[in-house]
């Protein structure tokens, strides 16, 4: 059986995407984080990040996150875009 993190990965080339970063204990330097995981990913474009979220491969991965955690989701464009 594929473990959840690789089933992900494959999900997400799938799609165009890629993990830029995934650090469970981040350091915050100013300010406040009141979270603890922080996930950053790049996708082309919003509609290839829309076609991978609404994905039913996504969304069956995507039982497990929301069950295990909590937190929100920011779609925030890249500088040049």
């Amino acid at each position: 059986m594929r473990s959840p993190e690789s089933r992900f990965m494959d999900v997400l080339r799938r799609f165009d995407g890629r993990l830029l970063a995934a650090d469970e204990h981040p350091h915050v330097e100013e300010g406040e984080w009141g979270h603890d995981k922080v996930v950053l990913l790049e996708f082309p474009d919003t509609a290839a990040f829309r076609l991978w979220a609404d994905s039913t491969d996504y969304q069956d991965i995507a039982i497990d996150r929301k069950a295990g955690s909590h937190g929100p989701v920011l779609l925030v464009r890249g500088v040049g875009n």
